[in-house]
């Protein structure tokens, strides 16, 4: 089955930022932890929240009855009398999660009730949001869903209406035109969020392409219901879930393309569970070949084996930099470690990959015990080969090796846990992706010039520094896509560091400063064709961070093969170059 993801789908802005401030305060606050009502319509959100100790707070409690805590203001916002009792009831810190778009819409509605302004707030009375929004008009708020219930309003003066943000255009534009047929010429403010209207011209678009579309999200949330509702004007089947396991497999069976997407309080890792089962049902279009080519991709890029023929390719690429002949067990060696580690750090970190990427969790838990034996196989095949090199290609690995099992042990007492602040190596912020680059970096580029015995400092430092670079930048874009699954579970990658955004842009940055130096080189006396072939898997990771910027979302093992493949394309075009 062929499956198209919606570019919008799951988490806004909003929903995120108040995700991210519920699980900073859950890893680093202290006290207890609540959210004043649900902190989004998301049940399994939800669960995941209460897991980590952040509890919901239905009611306030009497002035003076708490003594600290922390209080979290959900993303819909609250009327500001609750904000007021909140501080009175003796919590130590009230944290603003509202979405910054409804704090706007607060702001207009403030400003025209003081004023003396009549608003109407199109919207759902019984909505949170709208709640919060009516406790800001200082009683001159009114609510109205549909065009028909403007006639039900008083005579009103000096109207100004806004939208709850996550409204139809539709619906709000037929609100708007009854309320000036009846009241004459009213102040409009366009309030419904941009997120809401991509994600719905987004799904009319998607629907009239796909035979069916399947929504994921809460079936509280309004914005999810309204995604449904949108699609379902395409006379196609519309499958509405919370979760995989309410996928109707025998249904979709009958469709060839299914379209999906997600409301705004949806997580990645769910969407991701969907992806997955939706990619495991074979249509009854689809034939016997081109279904089993699909499993054997998924297989090939899921187990590890993609990326290890990307490390033994780079090698090729660093021995032909530095003037040395491409030597098959330099170039096994590689592979073997590579996929060691990989696979065994990827057991040992299974916690952050049931969020972060569900169908590769399942994939593990399925062949654990092929996976398992092959990686401890490949890490003594990889001593082996060394050993057989030489006294110091065998320590070197041997080093690297044991820093690599132990990156995710915890091996620091817990007394100077509570100083140092981690446990593992794993726990220092930014630990994964620099450990990645450094490890591939030395058995890529430093032990060709190790095992030959031959050294010159230019072309090391540029095999190395090459090498480091691309690594750095694909374990940074992979953890732009695992950032929610990280937050969850207190990882402190570079994304959460500097933020997505800032992140894309250092790996721009590192990649335009590579390419730089490549086309330098030639100065230095290294080969300028072969220089120039090397910019190709730059540029290609470029274009992944470009695709990633504009918020492209490539499905399951799709986006891990087109990055990996460009480690790979460097050792062709490497052996390429040096055959001809």
């Amino acid at each position: 089955m062929r499956v198209r993801l919606a570019r919008h789908a799951g988490f806004c802005m909003g929903v995120r930022r108040a995700m991210e401030l519920a699980l900073a305060q859950a890893h680093h606050g202290e006290g207890p932890v609540f959210t004043y009502g649900p902190l989004i319509h998301n049940p399994q959100v939800l669960e995941l929240l209460e897991s980590k100790g952040i509890r919901v707070l239905g009611e306030i409690p009497p002035e003076g009855s708490v003594t600290g805590g922390t209080v979290i203001i959900r993303a819909h916002g609250v009327p500001p009398q609750d904000k007021a009792r909140l501080k009175q009831a003796g919590f130590s810190q009230i944290v603003e999660g509202t979405c910054p778009r409804v704090i706007r819409v607060q702001a207009i509605i403030a400003r025209a009730a003081k004023r003396g302004a009549d608003v109407v707030i199109v919207g759902d009375a019984s909505h949170p949001e709208v709640v919060g929004l009516l406790g800001h008009a200082q009683g001159r708020g009114r609510v109205v869903s549909r065009p028909s219930e403007v006639a039900g309003l008083p005579q009103l003066k000096d109207v100004v209406v806004v939208a709850q943000t996550t409204q139809t255009g539709e619906n709000f534009a037929a609100i708007v035109q009854e309320l000036i047929s009846r009241f004459g010429p009213v102040e409009v403010h366009e309030t419904i969020c941009e997120a809401t209207h991509h994600r719905q011209d987004e799904v009319k678009s998607l629907a009239q392409e796909v035979d069916g579309v399947v929504v994921v999200g809460g079936r509280n949330s309004g914005n999810t219901q309204r995604l449904a509702l949108v699609a379902a004007e395409s006379n196609k089947p519309v499958f509405a879930v919370e979760t995989e396991e309410e996928l109707p497999r025998g249904e979709l069976a009958h469709l060839d393309t299914i379209g999906v997407t997600a409301g705004a309080s949806t997580p990645n890792w769910l969407i991701k569970r969907v992806l997955r089962e939706l990619g495991a049902i074979r249509s009854e279009r689809e034939g016997g070949g081109s279904y089993i080519l699909r499993r054997v991709f998924r297989f090939f890029v899921r187990s590890q084996l993609l990326v290890a023929l990307g490390a033994a390719g780079m090698t090729c690429a660093a021995s032909l930099l530095q003037g040395l002949v491409p030597h098959p067990a330099l170039a096994a060696t590689a592979f073997f470690y590579i996929y060691a580690m990989h696979i065994l750090n990827h057991f040992l970190d299974k916690e952050a990959g049931q969020y972060n990427d569900p169908d590769r969790a399942q994939f593990l838990a399925k062949h654990r015990a092929f996976l398992i034996g092959s990686g401890i196989f490949s890490a003594a095949a990889a001593l082996m080969l060394c050993f057989m090199m030489g006294l110091w290609p065998f320590v070197i690995v041997s080093l690297i090796s044991l820093l690599g099992i132990l990156y995710s042990v915890p091996v620091v007492p817990p007394s100077l846990k509570r100083r140092l602040g981690f446990a593992s190596l794993k726990d220092i912020p930014g630990s994964k992706t620099v450990s990645a680059a450094g490890a591939w970096a030395v058995v890529v580029a430093v032990l060709p010039a190790v095992g030959f015995e031959v050294w010159q400092p230019a072309a090391l430092a540029l095999a190395f520094v090459y090498t480091a670079v691309l690594v750095f930048c694909r374990c940074a874009v992979f953890d732009v896509l695992d950032v929610q699954g990280d937050l969850v579970v207190g990882k402190e990658t570079i994304p959460i560091m500097l933020g997505e955004a800032g992140t894309l842009r250092l790996v721009t940055w590192l990649l335009a400063a590579l390419a730089v130096l490549v086309l330098l080189a030639p100065l230095a006396g290294l080969p300028a064709v072969l220089c120039l072939l090397l910019l190709i898997p730059i540029a290609g990771l470029a274009l992944m961070q470009r695709v990633l910027s504009r918020g492209d979302v490539l499905i399951g093992a799709a986006s891990e093969a087109l990055v990996d493949f460009n480690f790979w394309l460097a050792g062709v075009l490497a052996l390429a170059w040096w055959i001809i």
